[in-house]
């Protein structure tokens, strides 16, 4: 919580540096002259848009140690001044989100036993909760560390009925995060064969959006290719829907290129250790940069956040976008 606490210092002293950010004097009705200490107080409005980024070599690896002057984020083509800055693993709270439909049972044991080893090996300062779905969702842990319970209740699923991704994404978006402040992901393992969602897929998007959680998909699609080309090898004349996975990976793909997460192809369940370990690695190694939009209209637009840096070769994640706050006076 060090890091938190320095962070925010430095936010408060470039705030209050601003004179475009000062609030003046204002006189509150319900001070006593005690409490107002000379006859006024500040009060100080912040919006402030946090950026996670993930930089990495051409080669694969992580790029670390890259200073703030490196960096230049721009929103809508302008270009904002950087406020925070943090170049070490945040505390996150990790939304984890199990599909538990008919189609996983087989595989449901490799998965309760990668998902209790990645929250056992989260950063003591995170928080994680754990949903489950099918034809309904469930918060079956709420936030917290207490992994002494995943065995208990991983251990009492049984995987049936069908998949109501687009539903799952826009609960869990739209109510887990609400009042947050920490870093914020999600991590998904679906194959995005929504069956039966009354939530539209850009509904659900919107609201991964604003909930500014990055969304990493563990997705199927792979792992299902495999065997569909096995059975094609098999039986000639099997039908493979090439198309219908090809549309299951493209929005889950936008979903995750949205929220500046991403989407991982394990080729089958006995690799979820792996890929759990890559998303941790990467919440662990990634920038947080903070910038207070000098377009101060607060009409909820959507706004485009473009992040460079200066590293020849590298690739850079992070979220494209956000939507503007709102007034509530105007509403």
């Amino acid at each position: 919580m060090r890091i938190r606490h320095k962070l925010w210092l430095v936010l408060l002293i470039s705030i209050l540096a601003s004179a475009s950010l000062w609030s003046g004097p204002q006189q509150d009705p319900s001070d006593t002259p005690e409490t107002r200490r000379g006859g006024f107080k500040v009060s100080v409005k912040v919006d402030m848009v946090t950026v996670p980024v993930t930089v990495k070599k051409p080669e694969g690896g992580f790029i670390k140690g890259l200073p703030q002057e490196d960096f230049r984020i721009y929103e809508d083509g302008v270009p904002q001044e950087i406020m925070l800055f943090s170049q070490e693993g945040l505390p996150t709270r990790i939304a984890i989100v199990l599909d538990i439909s008919g189609s996983v049972r087989p595989a449901w044991g490799t998965i309760m036993h990668a998902t209790k080893r990645f929250v056992e090996h989260l950063h003591p300062e995170d928080q994680f909760a754990l949903f489950t779905f099918n034809t309904d969702i469930r918060l079956r842990m709420d936030w917290g560390k207490q992994t002494d319970k995943m065995d208990a209740v991983l251990g009492s699923i049984y995987c049936k009925d069908r998949t109501k991704l687009w539903d799952t994404v826009w609960a869990v978006c739209s109510d887990a995060f609400r009042g947050t402040e920490e870093k914020k992901a999600v991590i998904i393992m679906s194959d995005g064969d929504d069956t039966g969602s009354s939530t539209s897929y850009k509904e659900a998007v919107e609201a991964a959006v604003r909930s500014e959680a990055a969304v990493y998909v563990v997705s199927k699609t792979e792992a299902l290719r495999q065997q569909y080309r096995k059975a094609k090898e098999e039986y000639p004349y099997f039908n493979i829907p090439h198309e219908a996975l090809a549309q299951m990976d493209l929005l889950l793909r936008n979903l995750a290129y949205k929220t500046g997460g991403r989407v991982l192809y394990p080729n089958m369940f006995g690799q979820l250790n792996d890929i759990y370990e890559e998303v941790n690695e990467e919440l662990r190694n990634q920038y947080t940069i903070g910038y207070i939009s000098n377009n101060t209209a607060k009409d909820g637009s959507y706004r485009q956040i473009d992040v460079r840096v200066n590293a020849p070769g590298a690739s850079i994640t992070a979220r494209p976008g956000y939507y503007a706050p709102v007034d509530p006076r105007s509403m």
